[in-house]
């Protein structure tokens, strides 16, 4: 009899985790509410505390990568004029669980001011802790043209 309780408990426990835990595509969907609101505050709390963010610029004349930290990004954002408006909007999510961690693929398009001002793709990598799902590590790349950059199959 114990034994049964037991096990209805753990169930019980087992299914309030999963509900309480947001799924991946939630967390990068509030993750840009927050960026386009150019909220730092709720922006720090998306990442491990040595989450890295690389960017990779297609052109012309070759690719150029460029790595910061959190902090810089952060500061980046909160650096935006109020009077200028920006948004990622985001055309499809591929979710991937990696035994651990889940990597989400986000091709998008880029508008400063309602106007167009590149594509590409994000992957984010996320980890789960303490029921919480935190980037790891977010990747994007930047195209101006997006007749490629949106192929994610």
């Amino acid at each position: 009899m114990i034994a049964n309780y037991r096990l209805l408990l753990l169930t019980v426990l087992l299914s309030f985790h999963q509900l309480s835990a947001q799924h991946p595509k939630e967390v990068i969907e509030t993750f840009f509410e927050a960026f386009h609101k150019k909220d730092t505050t709720s922006l720090k709390d998306f990442f491990t505390i040595d989450a890295g963010l690389v960017s990779v610029q297609n052109s012309l004349s070759g690719v150029r990568t460029k790595e910061e930290s959190v902090e810089d990004f952060i500061q980046a954002i909160g650096a935006i004029p109020d009077d200028l408006s920006f948004e990622e909007r985001l055309l499809s999510f591929n979710v991937v669980d990696a035994s651990g961690m889940t990597l989400v693929f986000t091709p998008y398009e880029f508008y400063v001011n309602g106007s167009f001002s590149h594509c590409g793709t994000n992957v984010f990598t996320l980890v789960e802790k303490e029921s919480k799902w935190k980037i790891l590590a977010l990747y994007d790349t930047r195209n101006k043209s997006c007749e490629f950059s949106n192929q994610t199959n």
